[in-house]
Order: structure tokens, then sequence, then C-alpha cells
């Protein structure tokens, strides 16, 4: 008896359920920046939300929201991507971001991606805890850099760094003229790509353009005229009241 190739496919059948987070991480980023502005290049992040914006704006999954720093996008779906099949969303995922971002680069770069399936109240924590790390991206990489200027090898400013809390680190910073509080906001809280509604191409634009052709007629094509992306380099904190109440915003009314 012949036996079906697929039957060896290993997590063929497995799925995950809505609210659902799809994180994908740059792979060997370090080695493909290592001429980029340290410790941020303002050219990769915006790549990196372009590569965002147009997920979320072509990729006609409908994420909800996105948000990046370093080289990691988180997306958010309020509704499970082919009906939820895990290999399949996260591969798909990895592989779109990556061509997005080896247009935007100029070379071929890799991403990997793995899917969080969330309690409706543990969405906004997520992004909080996201951006949390974001911070302390900020501060590490930018004590590491400010050592590597004061003449120590990468390995000594490491093992130094390892050594101090994250107050020592900005208070060492501090000493050397650099208030991190002034940093451009996307450093220190990254980039939020997220839907609004309105037409994408302005008042009487993409949404009425499509009502005069007659097309926009299926549900995901009604559901794409209905909103445009924004791209917000100043986001508010999520922890803060005005953040919680945007992220909720931009989830609930999808």
């Amino acid at each position: 008896m012949k036996r079906r190739a697929d039957g060896r496919e290993v997590y063929v059948d497995l799925r995950v359920r809505a609210p659902l987070v799809v994180r994908a991480d740059g792979r060997g980023f370090g080695t493909i920046l290592r001429k980029a502005e340290k410790p941020y290049d303002l050219d990769f992040a915006k790549v990196m939300a372009e590569a965002a914006r147009a997920f979320v704006k072509e990729s006609g999954l409908f994420p909800a929201l996105a948000f990046t720093f370093s080289d990691e996008i988180s997306l958010f779906f309020s509704e499970a991507p082919f009906n939820g099949r895990l290999e399949k969303i996260d591969s798909v995922v990895a592989g779109t971001l990556s061509g997005h971002l080896s247009l935007g680069l100029g070379k071929a770069v890799a991403m990997d991606a793995r899917s969080i399936p969330l309690c409706s109240g543990e969405i906004i924590e997520y992004f909080a805890e996201r951006q949390d790390e974001a911070w302390r991206n900020h501060v590490f990489s930018s004590g590491f850099y400010a050592l590597i200027d004061d003449g120590l090898a990468p390995h000594e400013a490491m093992n130094r760094l390892r050594g101090m809390k994250e107050a020592d680190i900005h208070e060492m910073l501090f000493c050397r003229g650099t208030n991190l509080a002034k940093s451009p906001a996307w450093q220190r809280r990254g980039i939020l790509i997220r839907r609004e509604k309105g037409a994408e191409a302005g008042e009487g634009g993409e949404e009425g353009a499509g009502k005069r052709r007659g097309k926009g007629r299926g549900k995901d094509e009604r559901r794409k005229k209905r909103w445009r992306v924004v791209e917000d380099w100043e986001p508010p904190l999520f922890r803060s009241e005005e953040g919680r109440r945007l992220l909720d915003w931009t989830i609930r009314d999808l």
C-alpha cells in the first residue's frame, strides 16, 4: 500500500486559537547590521516599520496592529488566519516579513516566527511587556556602545554590564552627558502600526473609488476598505491610561 507523504508531517493538524500574537525575530541580523549606526540605525528602523506596515496593509490576514523594536515584530490577530493552522501561520508570517525586509535592505534576510495564543485579558499586558523589553534593550545597547566608545573590547563591555543594574547603566550614561529619557521615542518605546477607521486613500479616496467600480463587495474587500494604516513613532506607554485606551480601542473596534 502506498503511504501518503503528508502522513509524515508532524504538526500538520496542530491549531491555535485567537486572540493571537505572532512574533517574528530576525535571524543573524547582528552580522547583517555590522556597519549600521550604533546603537540605533534610523534607516533600519524605517525598514522594519515599513515591513510591518506592508504586512498589516497587504497580507490579507488583517492583523489589528503590529509593534516593532530592534529586530522583532509582533502582530496581533483578533481572528486566527488559516483556521488556526500553526505551521501555516508561522511560515507565512516569517516568509512574508523576510521578503519585505529583504527588499527594504537590498539583501536576503530571514526571520523566524512563533504563535502566542492569549486570553483577552492578556493582550494589553503582552504589548506592555514587549515595550518594557524595548526600554531594557535601549538602556543596555546604549550602555554597551558607550563602553565601546571608551575603548573597551566587546567582551569587556559585556562583562562590565552584566554586573550592573538598569539604574546603574542609566546613571553611567547620564554622567557621560546622555539622558536616555530624552532619546527619540521610537528608541525607548518602539513603533506601533495600527488600523484606524477611514478610507485608505483618504476621504472619498480608495473606498469611494471601489464603490464606483462596483468592487469591494466581498467580506475581506469591504473590511480592507474600511480601514487605513497608521504608523506611530511616538506611541504612549502601554501601561499608562492613554496607552491602554489606544490598544483597547484598536483591538475592540475591529
